[in-house]
């Protein structure tokens, strides 16, 4: 059973035939799609930088976040470690002679159970709002991505109807770009 032709020898066929068949063209037809392609690929560079500087600031923020974590962690392992201190001290003292005696002790240490109790909260918040910048820069960077793509499908249709003088693709290319730079103003403007 024989195949049909490659989709690449379809596309060298169909230029020929078009190259045959208008040897003299209209300079202007065929210079619409390459400047299409070219002002989408400058599009598409510009989309990069944006998708590269909210990824770099996401991982920035989620870093931050990271690092409140760990300071809450060590917070919290503080206030346990007073907090049993505090649990002992009660315990060997109780109803015995030395209970009034160890008092102002065991209430220095609930003290600081207190205190790291508080700190702990301001932590939390900072680590929950570094997470939530993180998340933001991300749906930033996939908005510009997608826009990238987008424009990276408009270079390649624009291109193929330079060669195949599709009119529709190069329509179709300029519809992809659209959509494109619609993604990269979300992004901008999120």
């Amino acid at each position: 059973m024989e195949e049909g032709p490659e989709p690449h020898e379809w596309v060298e066929r169909t230029a020929e035939e078009h190259h045959h068949s208008e040897s003299r063209g209209d300079l202007s037809e065929k210079m619409v799609p390459a400047i299409t392609a070219a002002v989408l690929a400058v599009f598409a560079a510009f989309g990069s930088l944006l998708s590269g500087h909210a990824a770099n600031e996401a991982i920035l923020a989620q870093s931050k976040a990271t690092d409140q974590w760990a300071f809450f962690q060590a917070k919290s392992t503080k206030e346990q470690i007073f907090d049993v201190g505090s649990q002992v001290v009660n315990a060997l003292t109780e109803g015995t002679a030395q209970a009034e005696r160890t008092k102002p002790a065991l209430e220095r240490l609930r003290g600081e159970v207190q205190r790291y109790e508080r700190e702990k909260e301001d932590i939390q918040r900072a680590a929950e709002k570094w997470e939530e910048e993180s998340r933001h820069e991300y749906r930033r960077h996939t908005r510009f991505a997608l826009g990238i793509a987008l424009f990276q499908v408009g270079i390649v249709l624009a291109s193929v109807s330079l060669l195949v003088r599709f009119r529709w693709l190069h329509a179709l290319s300029l519809v992809t770009g659209v959509g494109g730079l619609l993604c990269l103003i979300v992004g901008l403007l999120s």
